[in-house]
């Protein structure tokens, strides 16, 4: 079994090798890592360890700002003088939450509950369980609002059909092929539309998945989409073509 520890304090990072050592000498350290900055380093040459120690203030900040990335898929056993970061940690691959000064015997306890969890499975894929959990604890954006005539509207997404950027100006064509024009950044909304409804078909367009009409190629290996109640025709850049064929399967 390969472990990974990241901890920035030379003392504590010697304590977890002892245990580690006493507990199973067949266990191999891949990396002693000190900050985020060498931890997204050494994950990009290396891949992931069977399982990470991981400190929660590293050198260069806290972990979390990293790991909410999804940078490590492992299961994570978090040491740390803090007690205020439990849900933080058991959202990102947490499985154990040891407190300093670590006792042995806490940290025999974490260990037998990875292998508890570890033995349930031969074949557990740790990096689809972070992508689950990750999906299942994010929220997405409802709704957008619209100002007309000094006045506010609320477009629920459900019943968005596209969201169309003209020099840098956003515009929501709801349900019955009306334009409202909202404030809102392009690259936001990629990050809060709910990606099994929307798709971003080229750098300025969303198309929902509800409002597809009719599929038609187009030259250059594009797409000429056509949506319920919307008269123009939207099409897909070449670079996003195998993409949305994959994610209209």
């Amino acid at each position: 079994m390969n472990v990974l520890i990241i901890e920035d304090e030379s003392l504590n990072a010697e304590i977890i090798v002892d245990f580690l050592q006493r507990y199973d000498p067949t266990i191999r350290i891949s990396g002693l890592l000190q900050s985020k900055e060498q931890t997204q380093i050494w994950v990009d040459e290396n891949g992931q360890a069977d399982l990470v120690f991981c400190d929660i203030e590293l050198l260069d900040g806290n972990v979390f700002s990293l790991l909410k990335k999804n940078i490590i898929t492992s299961p994570i056993i978090f040491t740390t003088a803090y007690n205020t970061f439990y849900q933080e940690a058991f959202d990102v691959n947490g499985i154990g939450y040891l407190l300093k000064p670590v006792s042995y015997e806490r940290f025999c306890e974490a260990m037998k509950k990875f292998e508890s969890l570890n033995s349930s499975s031969k074949n557990i894929d740790w990096n689809k369980i972070s992508q689950l959990i990750h999906q299942n604890s994010k929220t997405y954006k409802e709704r957008l609002i619209i100002k007309n005539a000094g006045e506010l509207y609320i477009l629920n997404t459900e019943k968005t059909a596209a969201i169309l950027s003209n020099s840098g100006k956003l515009s929501a064509i709801d349900d019955q092929g009306k334009s409202h024009e909202f404030r809102y950044k392009m690259a936001d909304l990629a990050e809060e539309l709910d990606p099994k409804i929307f798709f971003q078909i080229n750098r300025g367009e969303f198309i929902n998945i509800h409002y597809i009409e009719k599929i038609e190629p187009y030259y250059g290996d594009r797409l000429c989409i056509t949506l319920r109640n919307h008269k123009t025709k939207l099409i897909t850049s070449a670079a996003t073509t195998a993409n949305f064929r994959k994610w209209l399967e």
